[in-house]
């Protein structure tokens, strides 16, 4: 049942925003000290690079587990005490005395931080709709991208005060605040009567076999699939073709980060126009060609190569707000179940996006590479088309 709210769904808002994109700082701020790391545990390669990937692999399948307990029990049981674990487990990463320890507690911080994209976002779809739920989730979206901009950074200079365990404490004691912020001013928003006309059974096939639930779906890995292969091939480009130093490859994200965070939001415009529906869908189109365009572009010299990613970061970022946002207009009953779901896909294409990209760019240069990325995001949005147009009843703004 919903609670009355002591502050403005803005405090809120961006109260969640904040507890989001310390979540991220898990996976990327202590990158920049990952070989002080390797040399202070005496590991290899591959077994510090295990840090990053077990923390991963237990957000990712923890999606299935907390998208129906959210539902279930409510926003509030599952997000605080996943935020206390997450607590427990950032002070166990900084004091791990092995590796063995350390990947761990890493496990259980990735257990922690797995409810707070899938609360966060429920949250808010909870509290708005229509164009404020999608301008919202913008701010959601920007809170998200954020992460990667600033984490490797404040890493870097945390890193340089203490090593690993400073970087780990920042995160528990922020944390710990967030926590205390959230126990005092978030309201539990789950709507009244859910078990009443929750679904049993299969949710992920009730879910897929939607129109929206399997347009968004196709839809999110198939750019999530392109985003990171993008992510892998840029730095190696600049690198190989450009000659771009670290340093200078940092400023290039950087500016890529800024360009992503603005454009998350630019969705609600689109939607003074025209339907969620269509939007999603013109927006998954301009991205197709967008990434098209990086192809063409990214041989040719450093101008056009940064000209074609600004392109393409931006028509990803105008998209991804209307995917959470469409998928709480149309799950009222399911909404946390089907934001995990939807969570778990674009993280399984996240992970295959580099390893294909990697196999197609051998076979034949970038222009495969990306090539067939975009033909992908271009079948994923006509099987979108499709699904939108031979459902009966279409989601529309504040329906």
């Amino acid at each position: 049942m919903i609670q009355k709210q002591t502050v403005g769904s803005s405090t809120i808002l961006y109260l969640l925003g904040i507890t989001i994109l310390i979540g991220t700082f898990a996976q990327n701020l202590f990158l920049p000290i990952l070989t002080d790391m390797q040399q202070t545990f005496h590991a290899s390669a591959f077994a510090i690079n295990l840090t990053v990937s077990v923390f991963t692999l237990m957000l990712a399948v923890m999606q299935l587990v907390y998208g129906p307990l959210v539902d279930r029990l409510g926003r509030r049981r599952v997000l605080l005490p996943a935020l206390l674990l997450f607590v427990a487990a950032s002070i166990g990463c900084a004091y791990a005395p092995s590796l063995a320890y350390l990947l761990f507690f890493r496990a259980l911080q990735g257990i922690g931080f797995a409810a707070i994209p899938i609360a966060t976002a429920t949250v808010i779809g909870d509290l708005f709709e229509g164009a404020k739920r999608a301008e919202a989730m913008g701010t959601y979206q920007m809170m998200l991208g954020l992460g990667p901009a600033l984490g490797p950074l404040l890493g870097g200079w945390l890193g340089g005060l203490g090593g690993h365990p400073v970087i780990f404490l920042f995160l528990a004691v922020s944390s710990l605040i967030l926590f205390g912020a959230n126990a005092w001013l978030l309201p539990e928003t789950r709507p009244s009567g859910l078990l009443a006309t929750k679904k049993e059974g299969r949710p992920f096939a009730s879910i897929l076999t939607h129109p929206v639930g399997g347009a968004i779906i196709f839809i999110a890995f198939a750019q999530m699939f392109t985003y990171y292969s993008f992510l892998v091939f840029l730095p190696v480009q600049a690198t190989h073709s450009f000659g771009l130093d670290p340093n200078e490859i940092g400023v290039l994200f950087l500016c890529i980060s800024i360009v992503f965070i603005a454009s998350s939001k630019m969705s609600r415009l689109l939607l003074k126009r025209f339907r969620l529906e269509r939007a999603l869908l013109m927006t998954a189109i301009a991205n197709a060609a967008a990434t098209v365009l990086f192809m063409l572009l990214a041989n040719i010299s450093l101008t056009a190569l940064i000209f074609g990613s600004m392109a393409y970061v931006l028509t990803l970022g105008i998209g991804m707000p209307l995917h959470t946002t469409l998928l709480s207009e149309a799950f009222l009953n399911e909404r946390a179940t089907a934001i995990g779901y939807y969570n778990f896909v674009r993280y399984i294409g996240m992970a295959a996006g580099p390893v294909i990209g990697a196999f197609l760019f051998k076979l034949g240069d970038s222009w495969l590479e990306f090539g067939f990325a975009g033909l992908f995001i271009a079948v994923s949005a006509w099987v979108g088309w499709i699904l939108f147009h031979t459902a009966s009843n279409v989601v529309r703004p504040g329906q």
